[in-house]
């Protein structure tokens, strides 16, 4: 560990500066994986929370009362409130409402809803795609400098011994190194959060839908906010 420190610190200045752009491009991508990590979580706890209470009987109508006002939403809350949002905006204006207007008002709705929550859940995913893509690059970049430099020592000497060229091709390979450690894990993770985002935005279809059908089928009345409303 202490050679490759002291290689670190002897190598050129482009190098040190590779070295230095690529430890910072490593710490930015772990701190972005741990903070998406911790998000993900939580939305998908809070996602399945949200089913099962809504599923196991809970009146809607009192449930949208109650998240109505409220200012920091969860994601399926946002997408629940957008849909029955409509659909009581839509009992109020015409109090009955034929099935065939509600994929063309709620469902619409959450579709956008969806979509916005879409975006949200993406974001650094294209900073950790980046980050995967130009490092080996970047390492690269340094290997090759530090090479050149070797074989310019190299030719500047009479006596060829591979002790000459040792230390610069060392440092060349150290940014290399770098270059794979702050590519491979922001690679991984890119590639997990993907699926973890298409399996949360496909349990909000999925909800979307139902809710739909259930509004279709029922065209569950709008009563006053005292008032419980049976689903």
């Amino acid at each position: 560990m202490n050679s490759l420190i002291h290689l670190a610190l002897n190598a050129s200045f482009l190098v040190q500066i590779v070295m230095i752009v690529l430890l910072c491009l490593s710490i930015w991508s772990w701190v972005i994986i741990i903070n998406k990590r911790k998000e993900l979580k939580i939305i998908l706890e809070n996602t399945i929370k949200f089913n099962q209470k809504i599923w196991s009987g809970f009146q809607m109508h009192k449930y949208y009362v109650q998240i109505k006002d409220k200012r920091n939403k969860t994601p399926i809350e946002e997408i629940f409130y957008a849909g029955w949002n409509r659909y009581e905006t839509l009992h109020n204006e015409q109090k009955i409402i034929t099935p065939e207007r509600i994929p063309q008002t709620s469902l619409r709705a959450m579709q956008v809803a969806i979509s916005i929550e879409n975006e949200s859940l993406e974001t650094d995913l294209q900073t950790l795609a980046t980050i995967a893509s130009v490092s080996p690059y970047i390492g690269l970049l340094g290997t090759v400098w530090g090479i050149m430099n070797s074989f310019q020592s190299l030719s500047q000497t009479s006596q060829t011994t591979i002790a000459l060229v040792a230390p610069g091709i060392s440092e060349a390979l150290i940014a290399t190194a770098l270059g794979l450690i702050a590519a491979i894990p922001a690679v991984i993770a890119y590639n997990k959060f993907n699926r973890d985002i298409s399996m949360i935005i496909s349990r909000y279809e999925n909800f979307a839908e139902e809710l739909t059908e259930i509004l279709q089928r029922d065209n569950i009345p709008i009563k006053e906010e005292n008032n419980e409303t049976p689903k």
